[in-house]
């Protein structure tokens, strides 16, 4: 103040210079933002909510900065100063690979949940066929019936006038008429299929036809012969015999063939055939699955 010839005057000087370093600091009022108006003019204690338009901003603050003391929080207090800027920036630029990661994973984990996408219907796929070899073995012998087949033949002449032809699947029972002769040809053919088995328990005759029969001079009955693959032999298993047998039926036979097998049955007539008459022998008996063969 030594330039200064009186000190008051002195005082208002250097006031006013401070007051102009102070404001050239400021920013430029037309080039703030709307924000930044209502901020400054908060700091100076005005009530802006009743501007309309941003002329009315400017203005206000105008006259605030021309006639009001400076607020002791500076510009760049109110509107953020920039290093703190920078830092957030440099913060949340730190944060986005985490928050990309973090949506990567949740992107992920999200599609992890979500479900599988339903197939579209399609046609009934067929039921596959068995495959076990012993199951379709069991289910073709299911299937294969024992035949049983005589030709009857007239003698001398060996015209056939007449057959008898009759199958049997397995579980069902088992009966078959063999017209008597005394000519092994005319035995009844019997095939027995894989798997299955044939079992004849009885044999039987028709008490009158036997008696008719036996009325024949020299007659003495007929007998159930058998033979095999093995043994081609006709061999009898049972005979009606006139003073022997107590009874037209016999049973508790017994006999149990499993195939494959082909056997020969013939009802034999004992003496008495010149006539031509002959007598017819029943069998009687079942057909099953070998459960041997299926184990």
């Amino acid at each position: 103040f030594s330039h200064c010839s009186r000190p008051l005057q002195c005082v208002d000087q250097f006031t006013d210079a401070t007051n102009l370093f102070i404001m050239s600091d400021l920013p430029d009022i037309s080039s703030m933002k709307l924000s930044e108006l209502k901020s400054e003019l908060k700091s100076y204690g005005i009530d802006s909510s009743t501007f309309a338009e941003k002329s009315e901003f400017t203005s206000a603050l105008q006259n605030a900065r021309n006639t009001m003391p400076r607020p002791s929080t500076t510009y760049r207090e109110v509107e953020q100063p920039k290093p703190e800027r920078e830092e957030k920036k440099s913060s949340s630029s730190s944060r986005k690979p985490s928050s990309s990661s973090q949506r990567t994973s949740g992107s992920s984990s999200s599609s992890s949940r979500r479900p599988a996408p339903t197939p579209a219907p399609t046609a009934a796929a067929p039921a596959p066929q068995t495959t076990n070899p012993i199951n379709i073995k069991k289910l073709t012998a299911m299937r294969s019936p024992v035949t049983a087949f005589q030709q009857i033949k007239e003698h001398p002449s060996q015209n056939i006038i007449g057959e008898r032809n009759n199958s049997f699947l397995p579980g069902s029972p088992f009966s078959f008429s063999l017209h008597g002769s005394v000519q092994e040809s005319d035995s009844a053919i019997i095939r027995i299929p894989d798997g299955v088995c044939l079992k004849i328990n009885c044999a039987s005759v028709q008490r009158k036809a036997m008696d008719e029969y036996l009325k024949q001079s020299g007659s003495i009955g007929v007998s159930l012969r058998l033979s095999s693959e093995e043994n081609p032999e006709m061999l009898p298993i049972w005979t009606f015999a006139r003073d022997r047998s107590s009874g037209y039926t016999m049973s508790g036979l017994g006999l149990r063939v499993c195939g494959p097998r082909t056997v020969r049955l013939l009802a034999f007539m004992e003496m008495g055939y010149r006539s031509g008459q002959s007598v017819d022998v029943h069998l009687f008996g079942s057909v099953s699955l070998n459960k041997d063969a299926f184990d």
